[in-house]
């Protein structure tokens, strides 16, 4: 009998030590650093009103209210937010992937680095490995402001790839395809849309350029 006993409180404490370390394991594991803040006026990192030197993590909202700004580091390349923006941040392997919800990134990636920014469908990135500036300005859910100031950027969505060249700009428009121009006998497919672009004046891109490369570029950024 006490030979079964003892048996029995063996299997009890075995189960029990098992299943401790599970029990113990916090159920939302903080996530991984993702950058820092450089500066910031008016402005939040997720719920948190936030200033120069705070810690930027996976997933978090970058925010700033009309009067406000924030420059930040993501792994290697900075992203500046301009007055009344929000962008959703993530972390890739040399760089970041952003989400921009509405208003003006500028983000500036060095030679190796890379970014991804994602807005209305649209992913923009740079093209190759060299050094890039550029600005992003989100007007509406089917339009969208681009700049390339310093290296080309590729602007793509589903197959369609359209490329930017350094001192460029842009006016992007998603268009929804009507279904009824397709051809005779074809199968519908349903609605399909696609970028179209409009080149803006190059004296303007010259002058977003020179406020983008004074942000970011300049010697005395940290």
């Amino acid at each position: 009998m006490r030979t079964l006993l003892r048996s029995s409180l063996a299997v009890i404490l075995t189960v029990a030590l098992v299943g401790m370390p599970a029990m113990a394991a916090p159920t939302n594991p903080a996530s991984a650093p993702l950058g820092m803040v450089l500066q910031a006026d008016r402005a939040q990192v997720g719920a948190d009103i936030t200033s120069g030197g705070a810690t930027i993590y996976e997933g978090d909202r970058l925010e700033t209210v009309a009067d406000g700004t924030l420059r930040a580091r993501l792994g290697g390349p900075q992203i500046y937010l301009r007055p009344n923006t929000a962008a959703e941040v993530h972390g890739l392997s040399n760089g970041f992937a952003a989400s921009l919800m509405h208003g003006t990134v500028v983000v500036s990636s060095a030679k190796g680095q890379d970014f991804q920014l994602l807005a209305d469908g649209a992913t923009i990135r740079p093209v190759g490995a060299q050094a890039t500036v550029a600005q992003v300005t989100w007007i509406n859910d089917k339009e969208l402001l681009l700049t390339s100031n310093r290296g080309a950027i590729e602007v793509s969505m589903g197959d369609e790839v359209k490329t930017i060249e350094a001192g460029n700009s842009y006016r992007m428009e998603v268009e929804t395809a009507d279904p009824g121009s397709q051809q005779a006998g074809s199968v519908p497919t349903g609605r399909r849309r696609r970028l179209v672009f409009y080149l803006i004046a190059g004296g303007v891109a010259a002058g977003i350029g020179i406020t983008i490369w004074r942000v970011l570029i300049s010697p005395s950024a940290p």
